[in-house]
């Protein structure tokens, strides 16, 4: 039997994707409850598929069930951590260094059509946003399919990263000037600048994520 690609994924499938994508959204941070109630209600099904979805998630470790709390969105350890900024320094330098090897004119206008809407940027989530885009459109310049999975993959750790989603006031600038480096680099196809300007961007990123765990924690 000739296989339907058309085919509509099933209902189970529908839920676990609907969770996934609120978490990775940060409509639910790292620690925080994620009740059944609340997707059985807004997406008009009844439990069961919700539960397949939580141990499913549960599974992949995006979820974890605490006695009294029920389902938490699960949150990386400080060790965690680490170890995944070092495996995105890494990966980040790997795309730009592919990027100013591959990336098409096109590809390139793109990049800085991105970083000129996040300058004009308000809204910090708006900002958050551009520049998970920009991240992309350089991992997809750089024409390395293996490298768009493990994208998705950091993306994914990513949203369990508590207060990933806030931005420092004094951040938006800097930000910038780092996304402006990379992408000329890329433009000026010099691979090696590429990565390592890429490479620096992401260790910035790491330590502006320390800072504001300490703060964040100190002001509890």
């Amino acid at each position: 039997m000739e296989e339907n690609k058309n085919a509509q994924p099933s209902l189970g499938e529908y839920v676990y994707q609907e969770v996934l994508q609120a978490i990775r959204d940060g409509q639910y941070h790292p620690g925080e409850r994620i009740r059944e109630s609340e997707f059985t209600k807004s997406l008009n099904v009844s439990r069961t598929p919700v539960r397949e979805a939580f141990r499913r998630l549960q599974s992949e470790g995006r979820l974890t069930f605490e006695p009294q709390r029920g389902a938490i969105v699960a949150e990386l350890n400080p060790q965690e951590v680490a170890e995944l900024y070092a495996l995105r320094q890494q990966l980040e330098g790997i795309a730009a260094r592919f990027a100013a090897q591959h990336a098409s004119d096109m590809e390139i206008a793109n990049m800085e059509y991105i970083l000129a809407k996040g300058r004009e940027a308000k809204d910090p989530r708006d900002l958050n946003q551009i520049n998970w885009e920009l991240h992309h459109a350089i991992y997809n310049a750089a024409h390395n399919r293996f490298l768009i999975k493990a994208f998705e993959a950091i993306s994914d750790s990513m949203a369990l990263l508590r207060g990933v989603k806030y931005l420092p006031s004094d951040r938006p600038n800097p930000l910038y000037q780092e996304h402006h480096r990379i992408i000329e680099e890329i433009k000026n196809r010099n691979p090696e600048a590429a990565e390592k300007a890429a490479q620096q961007h992401i260790k910035r990123a790491f330590q502006i994520h320390l800072e504001t765990s300490f703060q964040d924690r100190t002001n509890k």
